[in-house]
């Protein structure tokens, strides 16, 4: 007992040579957030307004407040403008209402918010870029080092870089691709199987930019776009996107990637707030967060047939997944569709 006993005075002896630290913790005065994209597409258009959180030191994420009584206008360099409204189901989110207001590449756009105390803010105007297009899209079947995915597609895209004008791009991409389970019986009595396979959505995550500063007037071969899971032999569906985006929109996203890639080590600097493009009308040194932008969308689908999937290595990983039981939909969710998605060549 006798050790016993010395060792936890031993250990209440070092607890107590413990004080408390209270670090300072710096509390950001909220902001206005803004996210907006007026695009070449078919309406409506959305912006997204929100209150940055405080920094706190409680491991708890700063969270956003909504903003849902702003009065919200977008505005050409025509003299055209267009009212967006809030959506209650989507609180925080507004959008507009008139269908024959419709982005134009060579126009240049301005959004305006005016919140509840008052305060105007402004965007830069944005002159919406013209789109070249993607030449083609392709896949590449992909071992990898992932325990958990060895094998991968990666999805690549060519691009004809026009000469004529300087361009930077953004791209983003999804896929679907197959999760099966043991299925339910078509019906009373039948030896058929039905939702037994369930068609998941996947979607790029990397900030993918780049200026054609070099290269302009050549071909961009082979820009990987978004790598997909492979969990089943068959198919895959892609489809990209490209966006055509103005100096100031490439570098705010240039400087969003490079807060995102930092090691997080003592040696970087403190995270600042990657300003954008809307300032306060009646003071010009006040910024919002976030970044309203005109882009040219241009859109490439592509359907792996999934040739490779069915070689011998594949199967192996492939027999090594847990099939779950009955209706996919139970186990993947019901949003998912249990037949190949409309539209795909």
């Amino acid at each position: 007992m006798k050790p016993v006993l010395l060792t936890l005075l031993i250990l209440a002896g070092l607890v107590s040579c413990i004080d408390q630290v209270n670090l300072p913790i710096r509390n950001e005065k909220p902001q206005l957030v803004v996210d907006g994209l007026i695009t070449n597409e078919k309406p409506p258009y959305t912006v997204r307004l929100s209150y940055s959180g405080s920094f706190t030191f409680d491991q708890e994420t700063p969270q956003d407040q909504k903003i849902t009584n702003a009065t919200v206008t977008l505005a050409d360099d025509a003299g055209h403008s267009a009212s967006l409204a809030h959506t209650a189901s989507n609180p925080g989110h507004y959008q507009t209402t008139d269908s024959s207001f419709v982005g134009q590449p060579g126009r240049s756009y301005t959004l305006t918010i005016r919140l509840a105390d008052g305060k105007i803010y402004v965007s830069a105007p944005e002159k919406m870029p013209a789109n070249p297009g993607i030449d083609r899209v392709y896949a590449r079947f992909t071992p990898t080092e992932s325990v958990t995915l060895p094998y991968q597609y990666y999805f690549y895209a060519d691009i004809t870089d026009p000469a004529a004008q300087t361009n930077f791009y953004r791209w983003t991409a999804y896929t679907y691709t197959t999760r099966i389970s043991t299925g339910i019986p078509c019906c009373l009595g039948c030896p058929g199987r039905c939702y037994d396979r369930c068609w998941l959505q996947f979607f790029s995550q990397d900030i993918n930019i780049l200026s054609d500063n070099g290269v302009n007037g050549n071909r961009l071969p082979q820009r990987l776009v978004m790598r997909s899971p492979i969990y089943n032999p068959g198919p895959t569906l892609v489809e990209v996107q490209q966006y055509s985006l103005t100096p100031a929109a490439y570098q705010f996203w240039k400087l969003f990637k490079e807060q995102q890639s930092r090691t997080g080590t003592i040696f970087d600097p403190l995270p600042a707030s990657v300003t954008g493009n809307i300032t306060n009308a009646s003071d010009p040194e006040e910024h919002a967060l976030g970044y309203f932008g005109a882009s040219a969308i241009a859109r490439k689908r592509f359907r792996e047939q999934g040739d490779a999937t069915y070689g011998q290595a594949i199967y192996g990983f492939i027999s090594s997944l847990i099939v779950p039981q009955g209706d996919c939909r139970a186990t993947y969710g019901f949003q998912w569709p249990v037949s190949e998605p409309a539209g795909w060549q």
